[in-house]
This record gives structure tokens, C-alpha cells and sequence, in this order.
């Protein structure tokens, strides 16, 4: 009998603990901008809202691809990638109306005489993620009429 209480209390134990760390992990904190430390390259910021992308933490994604832009606005090919980024975020939210406008600023960039130093990644991306856009863009007109 001790032995089958001691089991049912270990396997209750063991469920609320994996239940309240479940719960901490899926917890998505967003942070503030003032908060990250001023010393972080483009490299680790993407790497930070990857990590956030990774986890479905649009909003935590979103502040630290704005960040780049922000702090690193003199250099087009991490603003590009950046600001792609964060047109896809939009894109799989299904938010089209908020992606089109800088799928369209990405993709138009790569028309200007600096477009050439551009990384041309961000250019193919960007016109699949646009053709996603008119997709959903048109599937949700049929669906209203």
C-alpha cells in the first residue's frame, strides 16, 4: 500500500512541477527597447528575435528586428533584413494589409542604385512572401462575397 501512495504522490509531484514549468516556458515576455543592452551587433539582435520567432513571440521578435533598424539605420543590408523580417512575422500572421507596404519597401530598395550590395536573399524572399500576400489578399475577398 505505502508503495502505491508513494507513486501516486511522485507522479502528482511530477505533473504540477512539468504543469508549472510548461506554464513559465510558454510565458512570452516582450522586451522593452531601453532594456537591451546598447552593445549588441546586428548578428546578435537577429539572433535574439529569431530565438523569439522560434518560440511564436511575434511581439518580442518584432522589438528587437525594430531595434536594428533603429540603432544600425546606416546600414541598408541589416535594415533590409530586418525590416523583411519583420514583413514576414506579419505575413504569418496573416496580417496583409501591414505586410504588403514593407515587402513593397524591401523589394523596391533592391531597384535603387544601391540595391546591387544588397544581399539578394532578402530580394527573393520578399517577392514569395508578396505573392502569399496577394493570395491571402484575394482568398479573403472571395470569402466576403
Amino acid at each position: 500500500m505505502n508503495m502505491k501512495k508513494a507513486a501516486a504522490c511522485f507522479f502528482t509531484t511530477t505533473l504540477l512541477a512539468f504543469s508549472l514549468a510548461l506554464s513559465i516556458i510558454s510565458c512570452k515576455t516582450v522586451p522593452l527597447k531601453e532594456e537591451i543592452p546598447q552593445d549588441l551587433t546586428t548578428a546578435e539582435l537577429s539572433l535574439m528575435g529569431q530565438k523569439a520567432l522560434d518560440n511564436n513571440n511575434y511581439k518580442a521578435a518584432e522589438v528587437y528586428y525594430q531595434t536594428i533598424i533603429e540603432r544600425y539605420s546606416n546600414d541598408m543590408s541589416a535594415v533590409t533584413a530586418a525590416e523583411y523580417e519583420i514583413a514576414h512575422i506579419r505575413v504569418k500572421q496573416r496580417h496583409w494589409s501591414s505586410a504588403r507596404p514593407l515587402l513593397e519597401q524591401v523589394i523596391a530598395r533592391y531597384e535603387t542604385a544601391g540595391g546591387a550590395g544588397l544581399p539578394p536573399e532578402y530580394l527573393v524572399l520578399a517577392r514569395n512572401d508578396l505573392e502569399k500576400v496577394t493570395e491571402g489578399e484575394q482568398a479573403a475577398i472571395k470569402k466576403e462575397e
